[in-house]
């Protein structure tokens, strides 16, 4: 792409300024006297706040864009809900505009655009799309003339209560009578203004999430942030977004591109950095990217997340940008939302939830302003809970407790260099796992192996960034000239990058791509994985307790460790019916394929030994351990659901991870590329092969009166209403329905013989499964287990 710096062909029309202090003497003394009256925050936007509580804006930047952001610098707590303190609202670039007796603030429509010269084109452009006018105000004329603002900053422009109302939590409406602007917290700069506003957001009938978190859920109160910015000066040099990049993007079209060209214009989101020296050579910088850690974090956390932020000076220094990302304590007066400081903010909530990276840009050029990192204190405690599990059969107890605080640290050092990778840019690398971990970008699931005999998790993350991080700073900071090679590079080098949607929903096919797993052979490692959960299940016993708790908090700890495969689980399943591709290839074989059989076959044997009794067994003296929650103590989402009421319950345990496995197997989409990569290549696995299979070593095994003899009829169960609901799912094609219908037929007269030829306890089994097959084929809502017992959540780990 030819090098320039971008602007924002908007065809704003030039409006000359009006004079607005010829009015009335009189209407030029009120003015006056309101602002001599007022408390003063002058700079970047003049405010006056009036002891009536009004506040006043200076209609004297008129016809200028520039940004508005809003932000919660005091939020809701809980992951549920998702209105975090700390949290970045939408960037919109907005400029006011006087019109008659009024001052109204517009947004203005950064999508569309035309880029050349021509006023007439970009007039076209301009004409031909909405813009949002988001408020209007009268003007006080005077000398200075103002506009009084509650109504814009006593607003929702947040969004509150459409989130509240998306996370079905009550029917909410702003209170305005119960929200004020705080005086204290107006603030005007050189380049940005701030006002903070109490909003109070009334309601009926709160739902649980919203009242856990609110001493009376009618009444909601929060502090919302305005911030005005000033768009940044020019100079910053745009980007394009490349596939192989790595980089999250914005787009927008361009109608002034020649039809033989493309009409969507991308481009990277990154910082602006510039070398003293321009070029390849490595030069100390302009400015540095500067991120402040919250002083909120307490230590050792704290010694963590800077080590880990500090990661990224390793690939801004191999970019050749020497000093120019550095990681600092915020000082005791900055304030966490101030757009001047990128920040690592510590964000307690009432349940452990995500991380997230978010950037204030400026939406004509993909400039990162600001880098806001959200990190929920919870998920620590997450980590330590799986750490406590894996080493309770350990003898030496202080080596045990040691152990778990690392494997919590080591987490954190990666999970702080994860979420502000974001904020400099970049998009997850969900095959950086099966690529020898070349990307912090990647969700980690902790390693652990099995070292003479013992369970060891003294490698659980690795350190550092990884190859493919040092490649993405090189490309979206480096020297534009090194683009191509720098592409040619990684794909010589085998570098795998697959992102968010190729990776996390369930129409994902690339089999190398998931979330939470190990190793660039799924199913080796689901192999080796179970053996280590075998053994974590068998040693498991009460020091897997922090000192203090009651003992019935036993199983919750038990959970991690029962489905510690559930994700290795998810990435073996992907080789079924799955696919491999690049986004760009060296030459022009640029091809998509599907995964070879004999792998496909190997992970459908691993993953239906995982439906074995033994696999989904409890031993014994580990059940006699889960005794029921003491006192006060109650379940929560986190504890397994129990069908026997207050004691845990083994079989309710197998029901919910055999269901994870075989929805898994029976993912429609999944069903749909198997069936026609088999009509297209007889080599690859078949449907009804496949169908047989999972039927062999559930339905059609043997039942024997033991141990066994519970776990393999719930299994059964969860197997033929798993495949009822892939042959309900409108996500299954027509030909997958007919090879569907077909076992299920089949399945009917196999089980009316058991029913004749079995015991009366196993007889009285197989005819309830006949009997449901023939409901649940006619009735698409039917199903044997009426309320299937939920899994409890898995992510974030």
């Amino acid at each position: 792409m030819k090098r320039r710096s971008w602007t924002l062909a908007l065809a704003i029309a030039t409006i000359p300024l009006l004079s607005l202090s010829s009015s009335t003497t009189f209407a030029a003394t009120e003015s006056q006297k309101i602002i001599k009256k007022s408390e003063r925050a002058t700079g970047f936007i003049n405010f006056y706040y009036h002891p009536s509580g009004t506040l006043y804006l200076e209609a004297n930047r008129l016809n200028q864009p520039f940004l508005l952001v809003t932000s919660l610098p005091h939020g809701v707590g809980s992951n549920d809900i998702g209105l975090d303190r700390g949290q970045l609202g939408r960037t919109r670039m907005v400029q006011f505009e006087r019109q008659g007796p009024y001052v109204v603030l517009k947004q203005l429509n950064t999508r569309y655009r035309a880029s050349s010269d021509n006023v007439a084109e970009q007039q076209a452009v301009k004409q031909a799309f909405a813009e949002s006018i988001l408020w209007r105000g009268e003007v006080v004329e005077g000398k200075q003339p103002l506009v009084a603002v509650n109504d814009l900053v006593i607003n929702d422009l947040h969004g509150v209560t459409e989130r509240l109302e998306a996370r079905k939590q009550g029917s909410y409406r702003l209170d305005a009578k119960r929200s004020v602007i705080m005086p204290d917290s107006v603030k005007s700069f050189e380049n940005n203004a701030d006002v903070d506003v109490n909003v109070t957001f009334a309601g009926n009938n709160p739902a649980k999430q919203i009242s856990s978190v609110t001493p009376d859920a009618k009444f909601v109160s929060l502090t919302m942030r305005y911030s005005f910015v000033a768009l940044p000066e020019a100079g910053y040099q745009v980007r394009g977004y490349h596939p192989m990049s790595g980089y999250l993007s914005n787009a927008y079209l361009d109608y002034s591109t020649p039809v033989d060209s493309d009409i969507t214009q991308r481009f990277i989101y990154r910082h602006r950095l510039e070398k003293v020296t321009p070029g390849i050579a490595p030069s100390p910088v302009v400015k540095p990217i500067v991120y402040y850690l919250d002083a909120g974090v307490p230590e050792p956390i704290r010694g963590a997340l800077l080590e880990g932020a500090r990661w990224w000076q390793d690939a801004f220094t191999a970019a050749g940008f020497i000093d120019g990302f550095q990681v600092k304590m915020l000082p005791e007066d900055a304030d966490p939302q101030d757009i001047r400081y990128n920040m690592i903010q510590w964000v307690h909530r009432a349940t452990r939830g995500w991380s997230y990276g978010a950037s204030i840009t400026d939406p004509r050029t993909g400039e990162i302003i600001k880098g806001h990192v959200t990190l929920g204190s919870l998920r620590v405690r997450q980590d330590h809970l799986i750490a406590r599990g894996l080493t309770a059969g350990w003898a030496d107890r202080s080596a045990a407790k040691e152990a778990a605080m690392e494997l919590s640290l080591a987490r954190i050092r990666q999970l702080s260099a994860h979420e502000i990778g974001h904020t400099l840019g970049l998009d997850h690398n969900f095959a950086a796992s099966a690529n020898d971990n070349a990307s912090v970008m990647d969700y980690p699931h902790p390693y652990v192996s099995i070292i003479d005999d013992k369970i060891d998790i003294s490698s659980p993350y690795s350190e550092g960034i990884g190859e493919w991080d040092k490649y993405t700073i090189a490309y979206g900071y480096g020297d534009e000239s090194e683009q191509k090679q720098l592409v040619k590079q990684a794909l010589t080098q085998g570098y795998r990058y697959i992102g968010e949607a190729d990776s996390r929903s369930k129409s994902a096919s690339h089999a190398y791509a998931s979330l939470w797993d190990n190793g660039n052979d799924p199913v080796a490692e689901l192999t080796r994985l179970e053996s280590v959960r075998r053994k974590a299940i068998e040693q498991f016993n009460a020091d897997a307790l922090l000192a203090g708790q009651p003992h019935g908090e036993l199983t919750d700890t038990f959970v991690p460790i029962y489905l510690l495969t559930r994700y290795q689980i998810t990435a073996a399943a992907k080789l079924i019916g799955g696919t491999e591709y690049s986004y760009q290839q060296l030459g022009s074989g640029l091809h998509w394929s599907y995964i070879e059989p004999k792998l496909q076959q190997q992970a459908l044997k691993v993953l239906l030994e995982g439906l074995s009794w033994q696999s989904l067994n409890v031993p014994p003296k580990v059940l006699d351990a889960l005794v029921p929650k003491a006192g006060n103590y109650r379940r929560s989402r986190e504890s397994f659901a129990s069908n026997l009421g207050v004691v845990a319950d083994p079989i309710g345990m197998a029901e919910v991870l055999s269901r994870h496995t075989v929805q898994q197997v029976l993912n429609p989409m999944r069903l749909n590329r198997v069936n026609q990569a088999y009509l297209a290549d007889k080599e690859q696995l078949s449907l009804p092969k496949l169908i047989d299979r999972l039927l062999a070593v559930s339905v059609y095994s043997e039942l024997t009166r033991g141990a066994s003899l519970a776990i393999k009829m719930r299994v059964n169960t969860v197997v033929i209403d798993e495949l009822l609901t892939a042959y309900h799912q409108p996500q299954t094609v027509p030909a997958v329905k007919a090879q569907l219908l077909a076992k299920l037929k089949q399945l009917t007269k196999q089980l009316e013989r058991r029913s004749k030829r079995s015991s009366d306890y196993q007889s009285a089994h197989y005819d309830w499964l006949h009997q449901g097959v023939l409901q649940g084929l006619k009735n698409p809502e039917f199903t044997l287990i009426m309320q299937p017992l939920t899994i409890p959540p898995g992510s974030p780990i």
